[in-house]
């Protein structure tokens, strides 16, 4: 058996929350590695086919791969579109300059195998500052202490380009998104739109969302690092409500 929906990401948006959310439906199977990267060649969870191909073991309507990375990295949308040309996507977002704020923080607390942070830059202002120049570097991309596209924490936040890249290779109707902000504020409505867009009785995924994950409470950014941002993501929530077809809620 074969991944026929897929939990694109962004990754702090939310992703964990509905993989438990989906795990809990009897008409769905997740993988068991939640995020197995396996069409991610340089950040690979599992990279074996075999292994990844049985993690979807399953006769139940939709067997899902949750791995977040395949939204940011450009050489994933190809490969799913030639070997899963009927799949189905699930996408959560949340306002650009909070979900680059909690990707930073979760470098932070992410421990490396030498004991110390993925994340070595100890300011989000001075991450942001660097970003530009770690991008331009084949050498930090090589180099980098985890998956490249987990430091650049405003590019991998302009989820135009990357919806993009997978709505030239499917049709809008084979995609389901929704904003971080609509899951908390209003669960009910994104549990039947969910059921609605599998198929599938929403009544299996239960009456609350399992919110999982959630990051410790923080101190808000600066105000010069709002400004940095706010450069690069002009217009940017206004182009995503342009390609989902309406108005996500940003709020949060």
């Amino acid at each position: 058996m074969t991944p026929n929906l897929f939990i694109l990401g962004a990754g702090k948006c939310g992703t964990t929350s509905l993989y438990h959310l989906l795990e809990r439906h009897p008409d769905i199977k997740v993988s068991e590695i939640k995020e197995p990267s396996f069409f991610c060649s340089h950040f690979q969870v599992v990279s074996n086919p075999v292994t990844y191909f049985g993690l979807f073991a399953s006769d139940r309507k939709y067997r899902v791969d949750a791995s977040h990375v395949y939204f940011s990295n450009p050489e994933t949308a190809p490969l799913l579109a030639s070997l899963f040309p009927d799949a189905k996507f699930l996408l959560i977002l949340r306002q650009p300059q909070a979900r680059a704020h909690s990707l930073y923080q979760h470098m932070r607390r992410a421990p490396h195998a030498d004991g110390r942070s993925q994340e070595l830059v100890e300011s989000f202002h001075e991450a942001l500052e660097l970003e530009a120049e770690r991008f331009a570097s084949r050498d930090f991309h090589a180099t980098c202490r985890q998956y490249f596209w987990n430091f650049m924490y405003m590019r991998s936040s302009l989820y135009d380009g990357q919806l993009k890249r997978y709505l030239d290779l499917y049709p809008r109707e084979r995609f389901l998104v929704m904003s971080l902000a609509e899951l908390q504020q209003n669960p009910r409505r994104i549990l039947g739109s969910i059921g609605d867009f599998l198929e599938i009785d929403s009544a299996g995924f239960g009456d609350d969302i399992p919110f999982v994950n959630v990051a410790p409470a923080y101190d808000r950014f600066a105000p010069e690092s709002a400004a940095l941002m706010d450069s690069l993501f002009e217009g940017l929530t206004d182009r995503v409500d342009r390609l989902v077809g309406r108005p996500l809620d940003w709020s949060i």
